[in-house]
């Protein structure tokens, strides 16, 4: 097969996951609290195990789940700044906890109960980062089955949303409010540390009237994809080595080009929001540049890779893999929850009430 026929033989394939994009950024507008990425999950997988599909598309299907997922993860960098570090004050430390503790714990207690590493993995950063964009953003560095990615995202998604509607229902009518002096700024710390998607942490926050200071905070875990990418790499190298060839070699590591990317990406970020002034005298309005590249451009460019994601996702594959994983991910949920409330209440002293 010529060069030209290979990429021509994409085309349907892209086709029908940027289709499935537009009616998941439709729907997105509609219905913020679930992200435009996680709908496209949503239908791919409904469509996927409703209908054959014909075997045309599947090339355009897996560039879109593969190669350009790569791409987008590392473009994200752009509009992920590095200054987030100076400006979230105390939650930087709870986000980092949470962080840590959340991947860890999550390979400890996949281990456990006898999830792959791969899923286990894939749990932890769901968990610890940002939900279904970190699970897009590790699956290839880790080399994760489709199916792995979905039941990761499922997990993270479901137990996602029912803390973006337990936490202010427990903040309002549980001794919970107490416990965070009723400081609207605790319970946005609270929730920028323990929710997993962006969208969810926006709808928990704004439901109290503070998305914007709880979204500063998950701003920090959202800026830690590139360095748990490059974790989660050589964590899972290391006991894929481990595992054939005994703990006394020292493993092979290779670095994924994307998460280097990112991270260089979000460096340039920084330097274009520290001098936007200087710039904009130049002709370039950045903010704005980056508002529509952040609030339309990347969540759709996500909703066609995760409907490619979605596509490869069967009830059938999934159902193999067990309850286990939905075990995990419930017990991490609540534990990262739990935490999250715990060092709000610890950093309440520093913290002037909203």
């Amino acid at each position: 097969m010529s060069k030209n026929e290979s990429s021509s033989s994409l085309w349907p394939g892209i086709i029908f996951c940027v289709g499935i994009a537009v009616v998941s950024f439709a729907t997105w507008l509609v219905y913020k609290p679930i992200s435009s990425l996680m709908w496209a999950f949503i239908y791919s997988i409904i469509i996927t195990n409703l209908v054959k599909l014909p075997n045309r598309f599947m090339g355009g299907i897996n560039f879109c789940a593969r190669e350009f997922l790569r791409g987008v993860i590392a473009a994200l960098g752009i509009v992920t700044t590095a200054l987030i570090w100076l400006q979230v004050g105390i939650g930087v430390i709870n986000a980092l906890i949470i962080i840590f503790f959340s991947f860890f714990f999550s390979l400890w207690l996949g281990r456990k109960l006898g999830l792959s590493n791969t899923l286990a993995t894939l749990i932890g950063v769901g968990t610890c980062i940002c939900g279904a964009s970190a699970i897009a953003a590790a699956g290839p560095a880790i080399k994760a089955k489709e199916e792995e990615m979905g039941l990761a995202v499922a997990c993270i998604t479901l137990f996602g949303l029912l803390a973006m509607f337990t936490y202010p229902f427990l903040y309002m009518n549980t001794v919970v409010g107490e416990w965070l002096q009723h400081n609207l700024n605790l319970y946005a710390i609270w929730c920028g540390s323990g929710i997993h998607e962006v969208a969810q942490v926006a709808a928990a926050g704004g439901a109290l009237g503070v998305a914007g200071p709880a979204l500063l905070v998950k701003s920090i875990r959202v800026f830690m994809i590139g360095p748990m990418i490059l974790l989660a790499t050589y964590i899972f190298a290391k006991r894929a080595k481990e595992a054939n060839i005994g703990v006394k070699e020292k493993p092979r590591i290779t670095l994924p080009a994307y998460g280097v990317v990112f991270l260089v990406l979000s460096l340039c970020c920084a330097f274009l929001d520290a001098y936007a002034p200087q710039i904009a005298a130049l002709g370039f309005d950045w903010p704005s540049v980056k508002s529509v590249l952040s609030g339309v451009v990347f969540k759709f460019l996500l909703a066609v890779c995760f409907a490619g994601v979605g596509l490869k996702v069967r009830f059938q594959q999934i159902a193999k893999l067990g309850a286990k994983p939905f075990a995990v991910g419930a017990l991490m949920a609540i534990l990262a929850g739990i935490l999250a409330l715990i060092l709000a209440i610890a950093v309440a002293p520093f913290v002037p009430p909203a």
